[in-house]
């Protein structure tokens, strides 16, 4: 039964180098982990070598070796590996338990140079103050809406893509949550994060992917907890397949310095 721990080896191999030149990798880990995967790429070619000139083995085929042929199947039966949108109201991240999380008492106060906005006043989308690209989405999500020190940017404009979740445990009905899956490992760990924001819901659909437009304003959340969210001014819907799906902490995308975000200033 040598041969079939030979066949499963390399079935391992070839698997690897599929989801590598296929691109997929990125579906199923985060960037700064691939290199790892690629590496075992010599391993296991070597203990495919050996086990082919080596007369000396003894294995016996167990039932229940049969798990090994597992990965295949999962191949097979999960295509892309590409989490869908129905699935973010299950991984949602528990943001009760994030740091950030503003306090009851803590009470935010506007800026003092940041007027009111009135309904009819023109807002300039050309200079964004948060234009939110994927290298910084996961961290400025979390800053923007929970951080105690993000009131100082109330009234800036925001843009950002990504797919709709409505009835979010958390925050009252009138809002609804656009986001992205993060994933800090793999696939495996992949929670939704995201922004909150205020439309007219009726004109928002479910699990749908839309690039919205909009300033900062102060809210609560059903416990009464100090939440900045986006005052949708433009929204538009695009399409799912040109979008990235998962996004990554910013140290997975460069050299760990998080380079991206120092644009803002996040004290």
């Amino acid at each position: 039964m040598k041969k079939y721990l030979e066949f499963i080896c390399f079935i391992y191999l070839g698997i690897i180098i599929y989801i590598w030149f296929s691109n997929l990798l990125k579906n199923f880990l985060a960037p700064n982990l691939e290199l790892y995967i690629k590496l075992s790429l010599i391993p296991l070619f070597l203990i495919g070598l050996v086990m082919i000139f080596n007369n000396k083995n003894n294995y016996k085929f167990k039932l229940s070796d049969l798990v090994l042929i597992m990965p295949l199947v999962a191949v097979i039966l999960i295509g892309d590996g590409k989490l869908t949108t129905s699935f973010a109201s299950n991984r949602i991240i528990n943001l009760k338990n994030n740091e950030k999380l503003i306090k009851k008492e803590q009470i935010i106060e506007e800026k003092e140079d940041v007027k009111p906005k009135e309904e009819n006043e023109v807002y300039d989308f050309n200079n964004i103050t948060f234009d939110i690209i994927d290298e910084t989405y996961n961290e400025l999500a979390n800053y923007i809406t929970f951080s105690p020190n993000s009131h100082k940017y109330l009234g800036e404009t925001i843009r950002v893509r990504g797919f709709t979740l409505k009835n979010v445990p958390y925050i009252e009905k009138e809002y609804f949550m656009i986001g992205k899956y993060v994933i800090s490992c793999c696939v495996a760990d992949a929670e939704f994060t995201g922004f909150v924001a205020k439309y007219d819901l009726s004109k928002i659909k479910e699990n749908t992917w839309y690039e919205i437009e909009g300033i900062l304003e102060q809210g609560k959340d059903k416990e009464g907890m100090d939440i900045i969210y986006i005052k949708v001014i433009n929204l538009k819907e695009v399409d799912s397949q040109s979008e990235e799906q998962y996004v990554y902490p910013c140290y997975a995308y460069d050299d760990g310095m998080c380079k991206e975000l120092f644009k803002y200033d996040l004290t």
